[in-house]
């Protein structure tokens, strides 16, 4: 068990045929960090605000081959829902998208058909009563990138909604570490909102750039704006991952 707070370095290969439970609350996370080969899975149980109006979270999942019908069946009692829909649903950014939550109706948003969380990819989440969700499995042990396009020109938007995959924090800019999220990727973001964008609950979206210092904590999702109509990515490195800060 890594407690909310709590970090855990392995060098050499992972290999996990037991239960590594990690654990957080809402402003402070467990870290595991991998530097070697790794089988086996674990449980990040990630802390996710509740359903009060305007008061939703950002989540990406923190693990690797977790099927969305799957973390909907675990979390059965402590997700947010709604008559059919599930509190967790995508973000488009194509002319006519937008917000769209899973149901349990058949169609395109069908979450029996739903695949698996694609690695950084954010989604808008909700618990029940404010705790934790349990993601379960594999720990992504290389570099990792997610596609983001400008689609403004189009009918749609700039806005692209991505999420930190390790289960670690990132280093956010400079001032928390030479390698970084934001020097890595400043040149595919949009010159007018060079930042990324959290989501602050009532507070509105707060932006994030070179000046002071951040860290991402593990899963967390925000919006970037893309520069690139033709399409670019965005890079999560193993480079950037920082066991414990503040």
């Amino acid at each position: 068990n890594i407690k909310k707070g709590g970090s855990v370095r392995v060098n050499g290969a992972f290999e996990n045929a037991g239960i590594v439970n990690i654990t957080s609350d809402s402003n402070e996370y467990g870290s595991l960090i991998l530097e070697g080969s790794t089988s086996g899975n674990i449980t990040y149980n990630r802390y996710v605000h509740d359903k009060t109006v305007g008061e939703w979270d950002l989540v990406g999942s923190p693990v690797g081959s977790q099927s969305i019908s799957g973390f909907v069946t675990t979390n059965n009692g402590s997700l947010a829902t709604n008559s059919d829909q599930y509190a967790v649903g995508t973000y488009s950014n194509a002319s006519g998208g937008g917000w769209s939550n899973y149901t349990t109706s058949s169609g395109s948003n069908d979450v029996a058909n739903a695949g698996n969380f694609p690695a950084g990819t954010g989604y808008q989440m909700a618990s029940a009563s404010g705790g934790t969700l349990a993601f379960t499995g594999t720990v992504a042990t290389s570099d990792q990138t997610v596609d983001i396009t400008d689609n403004s020109g189009s009918g749609g938007t700039k806005w692209n909604l991505v999420a930190n995959p390790f289960p670690s924090y990132l280093n956010g800019n400079s001032n928390a570490g030479t390698n970084n999220f934001f020097s890595t990727n400043s040149g595919v973001l949009h010159g007018s909102f060079s930042a990324i964008y959290g989501w602050g609950g009532s507070a509105g979206y707060t932006p994030y750039n070179a000046t002071n210092t951040w860290y991402i904590a593990p899963g967390q999702a925000f919006f970037v704006a893309s520069a690139n109509a033709s399409g670019s990515s965005v890079a999560f490195n193993e480079n950037m991952q920082n066991a414990s800060p503040s």
